[in-house]
């Protein structure tokens, strides 16, 4: 029987696409993963093509001189073995020559090629792009090519990456994951690669209406770390961005170095999308998204142009062509979220008071009533758990936590009980935005409202104190990151969304951005099928339903665990516990399934007990009047089998119990 390439794939723990570029060397792949895909070949009987001898050319123009800055870079270190093979499998020998971007010592590395009878053809990344610094050589007419940078106003044909789409794809990605105040890092070079990514920079921002500001701009010279971390450490202090683009290798290398000595953890602190072509990108942690460039297709193109000139015996301008370059996505950018009105979410400040204001709140004898949609799972044990300690830690009583059991005539009974005992904020998760509004209305009027996850319909943003919220933006999707992967890794994948469909803010953010990310991130997955279950209880019928039509689903994402349990209790039904799961929350069940391998391949998690933490000190911020953030969206908690173990000590406060 023949093997395929998505066995060998899935024995060595790699995409079908990385045995393709190992085995066929179309791409770079490192020498150890070379090794191992190898292996797994030929234990499976898997032939691996051999080429035949190669004729090489001899004496005169027996060579290609590869110019370049460094070989100290990923991206030149790459494109120099890649143009050495390219050349190597049309007979040429390849003599690599380094101008380390300095024009006196480009000049002569020229002229001595110039004078070489063993030259058949040159290609050149340009330290400067001034025509006038080529005249000798353009007169020459040498086959000439010219990488990653031009030569202005020469006819000369050029290979370079697509740097305006590159920087407009990563700048549109950090957009649409809601940052809008992004500086860029940017070479102090007049080069046309600087100047193209500069180009994609303001393009993106003009597309999305957002205005452009020079001083978010940042040119420095990555050689000059001294002066570069100044410029850095003065962007923060006076610009505060909440994102920056580091365009260029050395720059992205650099700026990791400098977060770490001004103590800024990228990710949490500051989201970063650089440029990297080492597999380092994915390596490190949390991994870094970036903009990769494709050396092998530059390298082939480059070597290709040039023996066409070759063959012909002269330079002439075949154009410029350009590569496309690839985001990679890992984990270095936040999604911020947006709260009810569209408000830029902040994240949770300092979780201790101080002593003066813990003493003021005990004087105060202060009062809060505490109304839960629902009480029947961990999620709002752990809310009230860190409400009621926290609260009493202060000083505050706690009148009354009450359980509305998902019913909104119910909530608004218990609500109205509540104001009977005059409390001076009222804590509440909202059952069903559109038909407890009215009760929530009239709250509003008599007290101070602290709301958790929701927002009465009617609702202005001077009817509550705070909104408190999980980042629901990055909860939909990093539940959608994990089917994604998923399926990236078996190289495509039919998929389908169970989804709440009820008038719920929370759910109804979280269910459109983990659509968003399926269908913008994962070009080779198809969501064939989406349902809207509305209640926990109609998820079974509605799974059972829709895998009725659609059997070829392979993997769902539900919007969070309970309904979920019921899609998988149809599936297992229905037979078809080959169908994948990833939801939302942590619970007892959901973890086992995890664990066990059972259907389950991750979840993103609210953090319960911190986000009642949270709720309680703006609780007392709000009694001090010193709250000063509307909108509050505490970070999603990514989980899989291998931080099971961590995040359930993590989230739930406890040792994780025994699931065998």
């Amino acid at each position: 029987m023949k093997v395929t390439m998505r066995e060998i794939a899935e024995e060595a723990g790699v995409s079908i696409a990385t045995v393709s570029f190992a085995l066929n060397r179309t791409r770079y792949v490192s020498p150890e993963l070379v090794e191992r895909i190898e292996q797994v070949a030929q234990s499976k009987g898997y032939r691996i093509q051999t080429q035949k001898k190669k004729q090489f050319h001899s004496g005169k123009l027996s060579e290609i001189a590869l110019v370049i800055p460094s070989v100290k870079s990923d991206f030149y270190a790459h494109l120099m073995t890649g143009v050495s093979r390219y050349a190597s499998e049309k007979g040429y020998l390849t003599s690599v020559h380094v101008t380390s971007d300095d024009r006196e010592q480009e000049r002569r590395v020229l002229q001595e090629i110039i004078s070489n009878n063993r030259i058949a053809g040159i290609i050149l990344a340009p330290a400067s792009e001034e025509r006038s610094t080529y005249e000798k050589l353009l007169q020459v007419g040498s086959p000439l090519i010219c990488i990653e940078r031009t030569i202005v106003g020469a006819d000369v044909g050029a290979v370079l990456s697509d740097n305006e789409d590159g920087v407009y794809k990563g700048m549109e990605y950090l957009i649409k994951r809601g940052h809008e105040n992004i500086a860029i890092l940017l070479e102090d070079k007049h080069m046309s690669c600087v100047e193209e990514r500069t180009e994609g920079y303001q393009k993106a921002l003009e597309q999305y209406h957002i205005p452009f500001r020079q001083e978010l701009v940042v040119s420095v010279n990555p050689y000059h770390q001294t002066e570069m971390f100044d410029k850095v450490d003065l962007l923060f202090k006076c610009e505060a961005p909440t994102a920056i683009f580091a365009a260029g290798n050395k720059l992205t290398l650099n700026l990791l170095r400098m977060l770490a000595k001004l103590e800024k953890a990228y990710s949490a602190d500051i989201s970063i999308i650089g440029f990297g072509d080492a597999q380092w990108c994915d390596m490190i942690r949390p991994s870094l998204t970036c903009l990769r460039q494709d050396q092998e297709r530059i390298s082939r193109e480059a070597v290709r142009c040039t023996i066409e000139q070759i063959a012909v015996g002269s330079g002439p301008d075949i154009g410029t062509k350009r590569i496309p370059m690839e985001l990679w996505i890992g984990d270095s950018v936040q999604n911020i979220a947006r709260g009810p009105f569209g408000e830029r979410s902040e994240y949770p400040g300092e979780i201790v008071l101080s002593e003066e204001d813990s003493t003021r709140l005990k004087l105060g004898r202060y009062k809060v009533g505490i109304s839960f949609h629902y009480g029947g799972d961990d999620w709002t044990t752990l809310h009230e758990r860190a409400l009621v300690e926290t609260l009493n830690g202060y000083g505050i009583q706690v009148l009354s936590v009450m359980d509305a059991h998902f019913d909104a005539k119910l909530q608004e009974a218990q609500l109205k009980g509540l104001m009977m005992q005059n409390p001076d904020v009222i804590i509440a998760v909202p059952v069903e935005e559109e038909k407890t509004a009215s009760v929530f209305k009239e709250v509003a009027e008599k007290t101070k409202l602290v709301l958790i996850n929701s927002m009465p319909k009617g609702f202005t943003r001077d009817d509550y104190a705070c909104w408190i919220s999980v980042n629901e933006r990055e909860n939909g999707e990093s539940a959608a990151r994990i089917l994604g992967d998923y399926f990236v890794n078996k190289g495509s994948g039919k998929v389908a969304m169970l989804i709440h469909g009820a008038e719920y803010f929370a759910t109804k953010q979280r269910d459109f951005f983990a659509r968003q990310t399926l269908e913008e991130d994962y070009p080779g997955i198809e969501i064939i099928a989406s349902e809207s279950f509305g209640k926990i209880e109609n998820a079974y019928q509605a799974c059972y339903t829709m895998m009725e039509s659609n059997p070829e689903i392979e993997g769902i994402y539900v919007t969070w665990e309970r309904p979920a349990l019921e899609a998988i209790r149809a599936l297992k039904d229905m037979g078809r516990q080959d169908v994948v799961i990833s939801t939302t929350d942590l619970d007892y069940e959901i973890a086992r399934m995890l664990w066990h391998d059972d259907m389950v391949i991750g979840l993103s998690s609210q953090r319960p007990y911190d986000q009642g933490v949270t709720a309680a000190i703006e609780t007392a911020k709000v009694l001090l009047g010193k709250q000063n953030s509307k909108c509050i969206g505490v970070s999603p908690y990514r989980i899989n089998k291998e931080n099971l173990e961590k995040a359930w000590k993590d989230l739930k406060r406890t040792k994780m119990p025994d699931f065998s």
